[in-house]
């Protein structure tokens, strides 16, 4: 019984404080003479809807840039010009 009455207590301070955070948000965004960004759907139209094709181009574009700087490592190691010293860290000498 006890638990029952901590339980309710507790889900009413948070039905309040639910309650107080929309009542805040809803009055800040219209005391301005708009809505909040989260309730303002004609400026987030455009960000809602993505344009998924040029997103996949770009990421292919980069990933082929990033294969071409590989390539590129690659044939210097393989050749001879570069080279990769390891030294031993600085605690260990």
């Amino acid at each position: 019984m006890r638990s029952l009455r901590y339980l309710n207590a507790v889900l009413t301070i948070i039905a309040v404080l639910l309650t107080l955070q929309l009542w805040t948000t809803w009055t800040v965004g219209t005391s301005t003479g708009t809505l909040p960004a989260q309730f303002d759907h004609a400026s987030t139209a455009e960000a809602a809807v993505p344009n998924a094709g040029a997103q996949r181009k770009q990421m292919i574009d980069q990933l082929n840039k990033t294969n071409a700087n590989l390539k590129e490592l690659t044939d210097l190691f393989k050749s001879g010009k570069a080279r990769m010293r390891v030294d031993a860290p600085a605690g260990e000498k």
